[in-house]
């Protein structure tokens, strides 16, 4: 059974990072997803954003800074949840995040 209290203590805690960092939320959605996409490996996805950080897609500038953030934070995350809590913990982030920013 998931330890909400720890999960949605994590996610308050990475909104305010994700918020004061001003990512492309939508950008940090996608990563959840890829997250779950390959099993909960935290490994692959900060390989995925150190990879996306230096490559972006050709839509803007700021891509290439939005993934930077999202990879300071990603890998600066420092947290005892593993696998779905810690998918659970990214996703009600992304909506803290979103909320508070009126999206």
């Amino acid at each position: 059974m998931p330890d909400w209290d720890a999960i949605l203590g994590e996610a308050e805690q990475l909104a305010e990072s994700l918020l004061q960092s001003k990512v492309d939320l939508s950008e940090a959605e996608k990563l959840l997803g890829y997250f779950v996409c390959r099993n909960y490996d935290s490994r692959a996805v900060s390989q995925y954003l150190d990879m996306m950080s230096k490559n972006p897609p050709p839509r803007s500038k700021r891509s290439q800074l939005y993934f930077r953030s999202l990879k300071q934070i990603w890998d600066g995350w420092h947290t005892n949840l593993t696998g779905m809590d810690k998918a659970r913990a990214w996703g009600w982030a992304v909506r803290i995040a979103k909320a508070q920013r009126g999206e």
